[in-house]
């Protein structure tokens, strides 16, 4: 299991109490999100169906290869609406 701080883990949470993720598109593969960081920046998201991955285009993810806040914010947007289903 990937440690994740807990600075990482408060900005995944704000970023998605304050619905900053809109999920973009959805194939049979994979969904794509939006991660709104400020009113003109945001970052991608996708979520591998297959693999159960995700991925992120911002720096710390290419950087550390763990989840960043971005992806934290994605997965709790997937855990969220599979409870509402």
């Amino acid at each position: 299991m990937t440690d994740i701080s807990k600075r990482t883990e408060r900005k995944g949470y704000w970023l998605y109490k304050q619905n900053m993720v809109e999920k973009q598109i959805e194939t049979d593969r994979r969904i794509h999100f939006a991660v709104k960081t400020t009113h003109i920046k945001e970052h991608f998201v996708i979520f591998d169906k297959k693999k159960k991955e995700f991925s992120c285009d911002c720096q710390f993810y290419s950087l550390h290869l763990k989840p960043c806040s971005h992806i934290l914010a994605a997965k709790m947007y997937l855990e969220d609406k599979d409870k509402k289903v």
